[in-house]
Parts: structure tokens; C-alpha cells; sequence
């Protein structure tokens, strides 16, 4: 029996043996190491919570909690992308920054249909923000409204709608439409309790009822509450009453986390149904939070869905990834099912993932042991999806599942431990663990009896994430992981026995995203050293200090541009074409547009001194676009400010070199950058 049974792991492994296809990227955007190849990342900076997710005339709109001006959490804007797929995203400028009333904390958007309001304008119906403002640790709840889908928005001058109430927690609202009482009503996070508030306007509100005492974890203050209905296993006769809430400490396994309570909802009250000591945990891997669903989902569609930030407080501003630091979860949809122990929330996959298949692969009925070795000869891969069903019965190995991101001594364990009946993820190998002693905590498990002596895997794997739904979305676990590049194997295995592998389907998925939205025609950047991504509005640059990043063109006379902005940070300095430079820049010439010093700067860097040559005071504005040109013939140089000559001089220190740029104390972005020689 054990000789058959390594000769059907034999044949398993050949059949396995060709490579998963490789998509080549069509530019290096979004070719970062760890960088996700199909889940949604900002171009650059600190990503956390979802916000303001709506669905208005064809798009999805995706809101986060940015900070476009460093890799940690740092004052909080609106960033925003739509998407008329859930898959491929198209960025948009940050639509939300701070003001005098305080930073943009998490919220919600909804479509005001019938214009309660009264905020529309013209044909299109106003898109409305509700968001927390914190200043200075006072938390309060705004809003703002848009008339050209979500492209512009205006701040209410009435802000903030509902003050601070005494309270140091009190933020993230989710709103939605109550159609029985035909009013607004927000769920509202206050410390370890939800408050609910209603309103006929989305201006003026009135405290309804609170909720959470004595129910759930209260281990970590709650945060990014959502108030959904949803039918028991599709029913739509009978319905039930979801509250999912964040919690910021003391999840299911460690640090922040997910619980969820089911019950019903009046239009001011929501009651829960379970014991109030029951915790429902909705995700139970270390990396799923602050998700809430989309509002304004067409009837004809019907789904309910949402994603979540892939991070944990305990170590997410520590993560090793640059020039950006967060990712999303896949869309999930949401549904309600009637199990043995009660009404459970479960999770899948959308369907429109599947338009970013390659060519599929699929297996049925091989038999896994562990007398015998199934890592995956040539099978490469570090974005897919597998699907994979396994036969439980007594005799079953005691372990079995997959390796993925294999490579030397790395990989990312999944499995299901027959006895304990746990599906888990185990990643204290899977790579980089050591950046943050709390990210290496063991396996994190979920309980999971098989179906009818069945046990199914639905895996997505990207470059730095794993996503896993056993039994058909009963039960989640979400990890970050980091493994090398070159960890790409794949391994199918039993400890203690064998089990039979019913089937199997391996789904290579493709990077979603396209060609640079930077636009030169220099090419080969390589980055001295600072922080430089390719981003809408151009090659983006941030440093505390000097960043570079030269192309791998050089010359000596030229006529050399660019649109140049720097951005609204903590800096406000200076960016600058550089121009006959060494591959160090301890030599070169540098023209800048200062807007810490009101001043256009032509200077050079000798022996790595800086010297100024020439410069000419005027203003330079933060986050206003200049249009900065440099003539160089011999040894007169020639820089014209928006086509206007404001500097003419000489200087024969250097006569070739290549072609860079340079961010100086700010964040800076350069578009439109070409050379004429």
C-alpha cells in the first residue's frame, strides 16, 4: 500500500511540475519587492482604515486614511481611488486634507438621493462625506458633499455636525438610509460603546440609543463600526441585523481585530440576539480591520460588500515595505447563514477576481502522504488563487495543507490539524519576521469541523499577503507575510499519514495595474537614496535631508524641464532638476524651486558641498505646480521660471554628467520631465 501510494505522489508531482505563468509587468510601477499584484496599495505613504465607501454611476469609490507625506501614521487626509470592477483601481488626488477644525479621521460617504440635504447643485446627486475631525485629541463629525462624483468636495460650512460629547473616543461614523423610518442613521464609535444618532438631513442629528455594555470583547477600545441587514442563507423573508465593529486590542489572535454581533435593529436600537458574553470574531488571522461595506449598492446587484485594511497596530507602522506602507484586502461579499451553532457571518472571494485569471490548472483525486516528498518541481508563483478540496475520515493524516512562498528555509504554512479540527495559518517562516517582535506569534487559527468529511481551502496568495477561506467562507484568516523574491514554490502536504485530495485548481492571478502615470523621456531611475515612487502626479521624491535619483542618461549641453510641486508636509523645501551630476551627486549641478526660502536656486555640489551659483527671490508656493527650465550651452546656464529668464549666469566647474532630480527637506513631485540635446 505505502509503495502505490508514493507512486500516486510521484504522478501527482509530475503533473504538477510545469510552471505557474509569469505575467511580465509592463513598466517597474508597482514592481517594488512586496508590493501586491492585485490588492489595492497607494501609490506611495501610509495607507490604514477604509472610508467613505459608496457606489455612485458606474464607480466604486475607495476613501483610506493617508498621510501623503511619510511612511507612518501621521496627520490623516482622505486618499481616493474608484474602480468600476472592485479589481483594477484608477488613483484620484487626496480629496480630503486637514483644516483648522482638525486632521480627517475614518468615516463613511452616501449618495443623498432625494437631496435631503439640499446640497445638489446641478443634474448629479450629491455625494455626502461623514467623517470624525481630531484636534488636538478632540474628536468631533463632519461633513462634506460633492456634485461632480466624488472629483471635488466642499467642506460644510455648519462643521462640525455633531460636537465632541465629553468623550476622548469618539469617531469613524457609518451612515446609511433607514427606509422604514425614512431617516439617516449613523453608528458611531465611543470608546468601548456604539452610539447611534438619526437624522432627516445629514446635518442635524439626535441621539438615539447606545449599545455594548456588558457584550462582546472589550479588550481594546471599538473603532469603524458598521450597521448592516442581511438575509439568512438568501432568504429574503427573513432577515437579520449584523453590527461588525473593530476592535483595537485583544483579538482572537492578538492585537487589533474584528467581532461582529447579530440581532435586530428598529431604526434606534440595535439588540443583540446572542449571549451577551459571545464573541463572534470575523476574521482570525492578525491582519483584518477597520473593514465596512459599500454603501448604495444597486438593488440589482444585492451584494453587501467590503474589504478591510490587511495590517495590525501592533507592528503595521514597522512593516518592511517602501516607497509605501499598507494594503487592502480583497472584496469580500458578505452573506448569513443559518449553522448548528447560530446565524454566522461568512465571507468569499467577489466573483469579478476571476477576470484576472491566467490559465488555470486543475487535479482530482491524488492521494497526499507524508512517506513522500510533493513540493512542486518548477512551480513558480507569487499571485494566485488555489482551491482545493480534501477527503477527512478517521484514518486521515493528523495534518495536511500547503507550503506556499517557498524558497530555501521560508514558507508560509496552511493547513487544517485533523484532530483539533483548526484551519490555520502559520507564518514564523515565511520571510522577514523579525522587524517587529510581535509579528512572529505562532499560528493563528480558526475552529472548522470538515462538511460532510469534507474540508475545503480557498487561498489567495500575493506577494505579501495570504488570505484564506475554509469551508466556503465559514470561517477567514488574513495574514501579511514577507518573504524573499525569489520564495516562489509551492508544496501540497500530510504529516502522519495521507489524505486524499478530491481537487485541486490553481489560478495564476495577474497584476492589475498598468504603465507609470510618470511621463519623461529619460529612462533607467535609480535611486540614490530618500524615498522616490512613480505616482499621478509624477516621480515622486520625499526626504528629511538630500534625495536623489538619477536616470541613466547623461550630457553636456541640453535644454532640460520639468513641472515641479512640492507638496503641503512638514518640509515645504525644495525640489530640483539635477544636470551633469556623478553617480553619487558629491558633483553636479542643481536647479531648484524653494518654497521654504521663497527662491530659485542654481547651485553645485563640489567634493559633496554645496555652493550657490546664482538665485532669484520670488515666491514659491506649496502644492502650486512650476514649470522649471534649464538651458545649458558650454558654460552658460540659462533657468527660466514658468518661461519667464530669471537666472543667467557662469560656471565651469563641470562640463558632462548625467541627469537627475533632487527633493531637498519636502515631498516633491516632478511631471513632464524631458531632454533636448
Amino acid at each position: 500500500m505505502e509503495k502505490k501510494l508514493m507512486q500516486i505522489g510521484i504522478m501527482l508531482m509530475l503533473l504538477l511540475s510545469a510552471a505557474l505563468p509569469v505575467y511580465a509587468a509592463d513598466s517597474s510601477y508597482y514592481n517594488e519587492e512586496h508590493r501586491p499584484a492585485y490588492h489595492f496599495t497607494p501609490e506611495a505613504n501610509w495607507m490604514n482604515d477604509p472610508n467613505g465607501m459608496v457606489y455612485y454611476a458606474g464607480e466604486y469609490h475607495l476613501f483610506y486614511q493617508y498621510h501623503p507625506y511619510g511612511l507612518q501614521w501621521g496627520p490623516m487626509h482622505w486618499g481616493h481611488a474608484v474602480s468600476k470592477d472592485l479589481v483594477r483601481w484608477e488613483h484620484l488626488p487626496v480629496a480630503l486634507s486637514p483644516d483648522e477644525k482638525g486632521t480627517i479621521f475614518s468615516g463613511s460617504a452616501v449618495v443623498d438621493w432625494n437631496n435631503t440635504s439640499g446640497f445638489q447643485t446641478g443634474e448629479e446627486k450629491p455625494l455626502v462625506a461623514i467623517y470624525t475631525q481630531d484636534r488636538e485629541g478632540v474628536q468631533a463629525q463632519s461633513i462634506a458633499y460633492s456634485n461632480d462624483k466624488g472629483r471635488t468636495w466642499t467642506k460644510y460650512s455648519g462643521n462640525p455636525v455633531i460636537p465632541n460629547q465629553g468623550k476622548k473616543d469618539f469617531r469613524d461614523p457609518k451612515v446609511f438610509w433607514h427606509e422604514e423610518t425614512k431617516k439617516w442613521v449613523m453608528v458611531i464609535a465611543a470608546g468601548d460603546r456604539i452610539l447611534i444618532y438619526t437624522s432627516s438631513n445629514l446635518k442635524e442629528w439626535t441621539y438615539a440609543s447606545e449599545f455594548g455594555q456588558g457584550h462582546g470583547s472589550h479588550e481594546g477600545v471599538w473603532e469603524c463600526p458598521d450597521l448592516f441587514e442581511l438575509s439568512v442563507d438568501g432568504n429574503p423573508n427573513q432577515k437579520k441585523w449584523v453590527l461588525q465593529v473593530s476592535v483595537g486590542n485583544g483579538a482572537v489572535s492578538g492585537g487589533s481585530g474584528m467581532q461582529y454581533f447579530i440581532g435586530d435593529f428598529d431604526g434606534t436600537a440595535f439588540k443583540n440576539e446572542n449571549p451577551p458574553e459571545q464573541v463572534l470574531w470575523t476574521d482570525y488571522g492578525k491582519d483584518f480591520y477597520a473593514a465596512v461595506t459599500w454603501s448604495d449598492i444597486p438593488s440589482s446587484d444585492g451584494r453587501r460588500l467590503w474589504l478591510g485594511w490587511m495590517s495590525n497596530w501592533q507592528y503595521a507602522n514597522d512593516v518592511p515595505t517602501s516607497p509605501w506602507r499598507s494594503a487592502m484586502t480583497i472584496p469580500r461579499e458578505l452573506k448569513l447563514k443559518a449553522l448548528s451553532d447560530g446565524y454566522r457571518v461568512i465571507q468569499s472571494p467577489i466573483t469579478e477576481l476571476q477576470s484576472i485569471r491566467g490559465t488555470s490548472r486543475r487535479w482530482k483525486n491524488n492521494i497526499i502522504s507524508s512517506a513522500s516528498s510533493h513540493l512542486l518541481p518548477g512551480q513558480s508563483g507569487d499571485a494566485y488563487e488555489i482551491n482545493a478540496e480534501f477527503q477527512v475520515h478517521a484514518g486521515s493524516a493528523a495534518e495536511f495543507g500547503f507550503k506556499v512562498r517557498k524558497g530555501g528555509n521560508q514558507y508560509t504554512k496552511i493547513g487544517y490539524h485533523k484532530n483539533s479540527a483548526l484551519l490555520f495559518v502559520d507564518r514564523s517562516r515565511s520571510g522577514n519576521v523579525s522587524f517587529n517582535p510581535s509579528f512572529n506569534t505562532g499560528k493563528h487559527a480558526a475552529p472548522l469541523r470538515p462538511v460532510n468529511g469534507k474540508v475545503k481551502m480557498r487561498i489567495f496568495v500575493d506577494r505579501s499577503s495570504v488570505e484564506v477561506f475554509g469551508n466556503d467562507g465559514r470561517q477567514v484568516i488574513t495574514d501579511i507575510i514577507f518573504p524573499d523574491q525569489s520564495s516562489k514554490g509551492l508544496e501540497v502536504y500530510a504529516s502522519n499519514g495521507f489524505v486524499k485530495l478530491n481537487s485541486m485548481t490553481i489560478h495564476p492571478l495577474k497584476k492589475i495595474w498598468g504603465q507609470s502615470p510618470f511621463t519623461s523621456n529619460l529612462s533607467g531611475w535609480t535611486t540614490v537614496n530618500g524615498v522616490w515612487a512613480d505616482t499621478i502626479d509624477g516621480k515622486q521624491g520625499r526626504s528629511d535631508g538630500d534625495s536623489f535619483i538619477l536616470s541613466s542618461s547623461s550630457g553636456s549641453d541640453f535644454t532640460y524641464e520639468s513641472d515641479i510641486t512640492v507638496k503641503d508636509g512638514n518640509g515645504r523645501g525644495a525640489g530640483a532638476l539635477v544636470f551633469r551630476a556623478d553617480q553619487e551627486v558629491k558633483n553636479g549641478y542643481l536647479a531648484n524651486v524653494d518654497a521654504k526660502n521663497d527662491v530659485v536656486k542654481f547651485f553645485k555640489f563640489e567634493n559633496g558641498m554645496a555652493a550657490v551659483i546664482a538665485e532669484h527671490k520670488t515666491p514659491i508656493d506649496v502644492n502650486q505646480t512650476y514649470h522649471l527650465k534649464t538651458v545649458a550651452s558650454g558654460t552658460n546656464f540659462k533657468i527660466y521660471l514658468d518661461d519667464r529668464l530669471v537666472i543667467d549666469v557662469d560656471d565651469s566647474a563641470f562640463a558632462n554628467g548625467t541627469f537627475g532630480l533632487n527633493v531637498w527637506d519636502a515631498t516633491a513631485a516632478f511631471q513632464n520631465v524631458y531632454v533636448n540635446q
